[in-house]
């Protein structure tokens, strides 16, 4: 599921657009099922939304600096890993 760790679950395809911080949201992971990035605590919780593991909580992040640490499990193998990212958004507008 996830693999490559937490800086391969933030390079995924977001599926919301729109969120109040670039990483909140939902987020197709690589197998196809979604995951939904949100507020918990003083961070961020990743929590499965689809698929055989729907429902759990897999990991956490934070953001320092526009980084964004943390952990994620892949609840398959039982490991966990450590990473970071940064999210970009890039806004088009049409001129006529």
């Amino acid at each position: 599921m996830f693999k490559r760790g937490l800086a391969a679950a933030m390079m995924l395809v977001a599926a919301q657009a729109g969120a109040a911080e670039p990483i909140e949201g939902n987020w197709r992971t690589a197998n196809g099922d979604t995951a939904q990035i949100a507020k918990c605590g003083r961070g961020f919780c990743v929590t499965l939304k689809t698929g055989k593991h729907a429902g759990k909580q897999v990991g956490s992040l934070s953001i320092v600096n526009g980084e964004y640490t943390g952990r994620i499990t892949d609840l398959d193998s039982d490991r966990t890993y450590s990473g970071s990212s940064t999210a970009a958004i890039h806004v088009f507008v049409a001129h006529r």
